[in-house]
């Protein structure tokens, strides 16, 4: 029996899909099938009834999926405690923020760490999605958040959100109330990020794929000056929700939430810092952070 194993089917009794608990995991549908069935082979009985519905736990699978998280715990235990112990000469951990602090949660981030990893010193440092690997092999970072429509190979992550793409504009767009659709907005002057910007890369092949492209566009790379370009009615853009709905809420943009298009939200660092411990404890405690919320 493996430690892997255990997370696979502590993650799926979780979340009720294997697809779902497979990205969770940073692992592949077939990799974690491959472990729910190498698990129920060494036990001797099934885990989980099959249905269309989803994975369901069996009445054996619920009594083992106990002492499955009590390990869990035990071993998260003894990760902590390593980190606590491997800290007292570490160096800082820099974590790299790719948008508003507060859609982070880092507030609660700070928290659990005071409370669990008191020794840590972190160093919070504004990044970019578009840098993020770079930032990593430069050790500008130890670990961060970024945006994608996929996980990175040579990271390893935790998916933590999808949010969905909005178009902001300027209060002052005369925008009709009833059947407007993506084609009047391409109409009008677009802010993009830059190119290499998963929003970027997603918003292209979204238009592209709708049979259209805006002509007139300007490229910046900062979040909060795009709202503010907006605001100043210089253009409209494409902003993941949370962030648009915090310039909305400052009364400074409107709204169009019509497009079929979303953005995912990750946390990761290393993939071969896999098992630092000081790093394992952060990203542990991100996840949690989020799936309280969900």
């Amino acid at each position: 029996m493996e430690l892997y194993q255990l997370k696979t089917f502590i993650e799926v009794a979780q979340t009720g899909n294997l697809t779902e608990a497979a990205a969770q995991l940073n692992i592949s549908q077939p990799a974690a099938s491959a472990h729910l069935k190498a698990l129920e082979k060494e036990v001797g009985f099934s885990l989980f009834h099959r249905t269309s519905k989803g994975m369901i736990l069996t009445e054996k699978g619920s009594h083992l999926l106990l002492e499955a998280q009590q390990i869990d715990s035990r071993i998260e235990s003894f990760y902590r405690k390593a980190a606590e112990l491997q800290v007292k000469s570490a160096e800082p951990i820099r974590i790299g923020l790719n948008t508003d602090s507060k859609l982070l949660r880092v507030n609660e981030l700070i928290g659990h760490i005071s409370a669990h990893l008191p020794q840590v010193e972190l160093h919070f440092i504004n990044t970019k999605s578009e840098d993020f690997i770079q930032d990593l092999n430069d050790s500008k970072i130890s670990a961060g958040y970024y945006y994608g429509c996929a996980a990175m190979p040579s990271v390893y992550s935790v998916k933590l959100r999808s949010f969905r793409m909005v178009v902001v504009y300027p209060k002052s767009w005369d925008v009709p109330g009833e059947g407007v659709s993506l084609e009047y907005f391409a109409q009008k002057p677009w802010i993009w990020t830059t190119q290499g910007c998963p929003f970027y890369r997603q918003s292209i092949d979204y238009f592209t794929h709708q049979g259209m492209i805006p002509q007139r566009i300007m490229y910046v790379d900062d979040e909060s000056l795009i709202g503010d370009l907006v605001q100043e009615e210089v253009g409209c853009s494409l902003l993941a929700e949370p962030a648009a709905l915090r310039f909305a809420g400052e009364n400074s943009v409107q709204l169009w939430t019509g497009l079929d298009l979303h953005i995912h939200l990750y946390f990761g660092y290393p993939k071969e810092k896999r098992n630092d411990p000081v790093l394992l404890q952060i990203g542990s405690i991100v996840n949690r952070i989020w799936k309280e919320i969900l």
